[in-house]
């Protein structure tokens, strides 16, 4: 009987653990935004998976309203966000940074490096690289000592001789802090 006992009781804390770890909260799924309490960091969903940069693994700068921004993980992928204030000043707002984008206000761009860690072949994917190309930047905060927003692009394949004709990758749910 004791024996049946300590049985229920470690199946129960099996199972336990198994509904624990399988809740929908993966916490490292992209999504507004969200990351790090504190900390530099990049943080999306690349093709439907989880990207998140952080400490030594993300660094950027910011100066005369230029924000550049970049995160790398092990797995040889990479993320970069460059808004470009002509007039000096970012300011709290959305800025399209898609191929279309008409703006004399400010540039920028959002990148999506893959880098095959096998191969070392490499495949990049841009948001201004051709008509397709869709991007948005929201800056959601900027003082002295941060700047945090939120991104999205829809990135075609950078290929040579501006072939248009490459894959897309679609980068959801991004959110980032740089902090200065």
């Amino acid at each position: 009987m004791k024996a049946l006992q300590h049985f229920g009781l470690a199946l129960t804390m099996a199972l336990s653990t198994l509904f624990i770890s399988c809740s929908s909260d993966d916490g490292g799924s992209g999504g507004g935004f969200s990351g790090p309490a504190s900390g530099t960091f990049i943080k999306a969903k690349a093709g439907g998976s989880n990207f998140l940069a952080e400490g030594t693994f993300a660094s950027g700068g910011f100066a005369s309203g230029n924000l550049v921004l970049t995160g790398t993980t092990t797995t040889g992928k990479s993320i970069g966000i460059q808004l470009y204030a002509l007039d000096g000043t970012l300011d709290v707002g959305t800025y399209d940074v898609g191929a279309l984008s008409n703006n004399s206000a400010y540039s920028g761009n959002l990148t999506f490096i893959d880098v095959n860690t096998s191969t070392f072949a490499v495949v990049t994917y841009n948001s201004v690289f051709c008509d397709s190309s869709t991007g948005t930047i929201e800056i959601t905060h900027v003082d002295a000592n941060k700047i945090e927003g939120t991104f999205s692009f829809n990135g075609k394949e950078v290929r040579e001789g501006e072939d248009c004709s490459g894959a897309t990758k679609n980068v959801t749910n991004g959110s980032f802090r740089l902090e200065l």
